[in-house]
């Protein structure tokens, strides 16, 4: 039933009545929060009521019965709830990741794991692998410091954010022109990863350090990861102190030097001198208020600085980790209808080359087929989505490899030398060109050539009409015409030859041989008039 001050369905929720001064609403269902709402944010300011479509996150997840609250995150009085049936299924709601672990929306509008559902023993392991880790950065002679939600915690309550999902650690760079900030923090990286750590690029000035989760407190096993993410922090000639991939903002460097501290949970650590002006800085003037759904909203200026001076190695990442993480079948089946006549084709090349790499592999399908058809064959599988490569770990063939490789690095060009890659090699890749973006396609480019250079073959497949729904955060039904793809391979010196693969499909996908371009030869300038050539004296 629901309650006159709450009514759920299974697309919306509708609470009638919000006190004044609410700032941050938690809905819990039976009891476990699963989603927060922040009604302080400009969009739902000064309402009295509240009405809002469920996450598409959370939305595959709405099934069968639950109690459902709204608190109010500050106080945690209960502001209403009923009991709120989505279907007809017998079962209560769950929301929880395929080991059974529960999960909720996160500041993202993802499902994830938030550190209060990790329990206390994984939080205090966090808290020790960020005091080793800023040990290290110690050590490199930079100068490390809590931020982000782990300084907003620290501060306010003394604890890690229950509802935040890692740590967030950066370190005061001496350097003030980007490159050098750039160059550094790529350095970092490279030796961080040299003492052990799982080190992943988001971009030049931000990496994500992954560590083994540890069993929890309800017994289950660890298979969840957690993370730390570290920033390069620099001060520029224009009085800004600058934190990608958000803060930048007039601050003096009194305000950071000589650091402060704060001590979460009993382990002390860096912090800025002034830390209510960072934290104002980082979220704004109500810091000191919990608003756990509150979202970051970076000012379209500083992001697009921060991109062109440091990069984005993470576009689109998000979205494959999470249709690759999906468990139900459904998804797997969506992808496999939607790539199966690309891979089919690619299947039956003629790949001539005793290695073979499959880019953007995915789960592993095509992959798999190509090992299994030649056993005395490599066949190395590379993708960037972590999702992906964990579903393509279960696919043992003894000729058969996976591997990261983020195409939207330059670095990724150096593949050869990474995997160990010698003598020719061949390169296929599924319906991968057209759901890049423009920063990735070249270096797909780059690597077919040196396959076709080194002696082997490259075949791609693409879709050459979007979806009719076409959005920009679903890359699956983006496109390129075959024009667009002669035009950019013919950049790199390469031919395309196409072949349709399906008449009767609306999304028209093509397949495509590519070669090395056969040199244009021009006819000679008459002598007098080439470029450099001696005039002519009549």
């Amino acid at each position: 039933m629901n309650h006159p001050a709450l009514r759920v369905t299974n697309t919306r929720l509708q609470l009638e009545a919000i006190p004044a001064g609410t700032a941050s609403l938690d809905v819990c269902f039976d009891g476990r929060r699963i989603w927060s709402i922040d009604v302080s944010s400009s969009e739902v300011a000064q309402l009295t009521s509240l009405g809002v479509n469920w996450p598409t996150a959370l939305q595959p997840h709405l099934t069968g019965r639950a109690r459902v609250t709204v608190v109010d995150s500050a106080s945690h009085i209960e502001l209403a709830a009923c009991d709120a049936r989505f279907d007809e299924q017998p079962h209560s709601t769950r929301v929880v990741d395929e080991h059974g672990r529960q999960l909720m929306v996160n500041k993202w509008g993802r499902l994830g794991r938030s550190l209060e559902a990790m329990g206390v023993s994984s939080q205090r392991r966090i808290l020790e692998q960020a005091t080793e880790l800023v040990a290290h950065l110690d050590d490199f002679g930079l100068r490390p410091f809590v931020v982000g939600g782990t300084l907003l915690g620290g501060v306010r309550d003394g604890k890690l954010l229950p509802h935040d999902d890692d740590a967030d650690i950066a370190y005061l760079s001496t350097h003030t022109h980007p490159v050098d900030v750039a160059l550094e923090a790529l350095r970092v990286g490279r030796r961080l990863a040299e003492l052990g750590y799982r080190v992943l690029h988001h971009s030049a000035a931000h990496m994500q350090l992954s560590f083994q989760g540890v069993a929890d407190d309800s017994g289950s096993p660890a298979d969840q990861d957690y993370y730390i993410d570290v920033f390069a922090a620099f001060f520029t000639q224009d009085g800004c102190i600058n934190q990608p991939f958000h803060v930048r903002a007039p601050m003096a460097e009194s305000q950071m030097l000589p650091f402060s501290s704060v001590v979460i949970d009993g382990f002390e650590f860096p912090a800025p001198a002034d830390v209510d002006h960072w934290l104002t800085i980082n979220y704004d003037e109500n810091w000191r208020r919990p608003i756990p759904g509150f979202k970051i909203v970076t000012p379209l200026e500083t992001r697009r600085r921060f991109e062109r001076w440091f990069g984005g190695f993470n576009f689109q990442r998000e979205y494959w980790d999470d249709r690759f993480a999906e468990s139900t079948n459904g998804a797997s089946a969506e992808a496999d209808s939607e790539w199966r006549t690309g891979r089919e084709w690619l299947a039956s090349r003629e790949l001539g080359c005793s290695t073979v790499v499959d880019l953007g592999s995915g789960q592993g399908t095509l992959t798999r087929e190509i090992a299994a058809a030649d056993p005395a064959r490599r066949v190395l599988g590379l993708d960037f989505s972590t999702a992906a490569l964990r579903r393509a770990a279960a696919l043992e063939l003894p000729n058969l490899s996976f591997g990261r490789l983020n195409l939207n690095r330059l670095q990724s060009i150096a593949l050869t030398r990474r995997f160990a890659i010698t003598g020719p090699f061949s390169v296929v890749a599924n319906h991968l060109i057209e759901e890049l973006g423009h920063d990735a396609r070249p270096n797909v480019w780059r690597i077919a050539r040196m396959a076709l250079r080194s002696g082997g073959a490259a075949f791609l497949t693409f879709h050459s009409h979007p979806v009719a729904d076409i959005t920009t955060d679903d890359p699956s039904g983006w496109h390129l015409t075959q024009e667009e793809v002669a035009v950019e391979a013919s950049q790199f010196g390469l031919a395309v030859e196409f072949s349709r693969l399906s008449e009767g499909s609306d999304r028209d996908p093509v397949g495509a041989r590519v070669r090395i371009a056969e040199p244009t030869v021009s006819a000679p300038l008459p002598r007098s008039t080439q470029p450099g050539g001696p005039h002519d004296s009549a």
